[in-house]
């Protein structure tokens, strides 16, 4: 399978290519304007083939391509390839706009061609499978930052998408139905916070730009029990008054403990196979619609 890589920069560089180059049966050419930035890293990961613009790439051979370029290009370059019925990867926020988004999952339905957005949350080994357990009663997710307000396009598409996505598990948040609080310091947004219940679960989610420190925190709530995470390696279970420490074996990778390896592994089954399931296009759908409703309310 030939998958070419749009843009090395740091989330290519540090989050795809040290999963990607270890993949079996994977060929990769790399494409980025920059010269030397090419040369270094197909010296480093020894690609053979390259290129500077990615139309080029259409004469490569590809099976799909993942970009990583800046979120406003994103549309741009989905709709280059998916109209040549190549599958794309695309960071979050696919589009900085629900509009854009619209179109480029209307292109995908009528192409048959997969759009995969790159949640990687999604994919955390440590909690997803809480995530999806049937007596869920509450989830709550927050994200915070160190004196880093943002202008509301930005705080929410390029970074509380994570957490709105994150909640979003069954695909079809009711903007009716939520509660929501945005703390604004000057033009800019300091705090989100929302609040919702959906099929009896409660959720709950909060990005505070002005937090005391940069974190993540995660807990869930069942029958009589419950569990605290506050990184991606390790947590607490809550049961029978007892607490017990939840964790990921010794040496897991650190791009596993962030649902990298486990988003990459699924992207090249939607290639090999061609398409996507249901659930996932309509909570991509979902999830970038919300963020439209959000930017509105704030």
């Amino acid at each position: 399978m030939r998958i070419a890589v749009i843009s090395l920069g740091d989330i290519a560089t540090k989050a795809f290519l040290p999963l990607l180059t270890r993949m079996p049966n994977l060929e990769l050419i790399f494409c980025t304007r920059n010269p030397e930035k090419l040369a270094a890293v197909a010296s480093e990961y020894r690609i053979a083939e390259t290129c500077r613009d990615y139309r080029e790439l259409l004469e490569m051979n590809i099976d799909g391509v993942m970009i990583h370029t800046s979120s406003e290009t994103h549309a741009a370059i989905a709709t280059f390839f998916m109209e040549q019925g190549i599958p794309v990867f695309v960071d979050k926020p696919a589009t900085l706009n629900f509009a854009d988004y619209q179109k480029l999952h209307d292109l995908s339905e009528q192409k048959s061609v997969p759009l995969f957005v790159g949640f990687n949350r999604r994919y955390i080994p440590l909690w997803n499978t809480l995530v999806g357990r049937a007596d869920l009663r509450t989830l709550t997710w927050h994200k915070h930052r160190l004196n880093l307000t943002g202008k509301a396009q930005d705080f929410i598409f390029d970074d509380m998408i994570h957490v709105i996505d994150s909640l979003n598990i069954h695909g079809n948040i009711d903007q009716q139905d939520i509660q929501m609080v945005c703390q604004k310091a000057g033009d800019e947004i300091a705090m989100i916070n929302l609040s919702w219940e959906e099929n009896g679960i409660l959720f709950n989610g909060q990005m505070n730009r002005q937090f005391g420190k940069t974190c993540e925190s995660v807990s869930l709530a069942f029958e009589n029990a419950a569990y605290q995470f506050n990184s991606f390696l390790k947590g607490e279970k809550f049961e029978n008054g007892i607490t017990q420490t939840v964790e990921l074996p010794d040496w897991t990778n650190t791009l596993e403990t962030k649902g990298f390896k486990a988003m990459l592994e699924e992207w090249v089954s939607v290639v090999a196979l061609g398409r996507m399931d249901e659930e996932t296009k309509q909570r991509n759908l979902s999830t970038h619609a919300f963020c439209e409703w959000l930017l509105g309310a704030c």
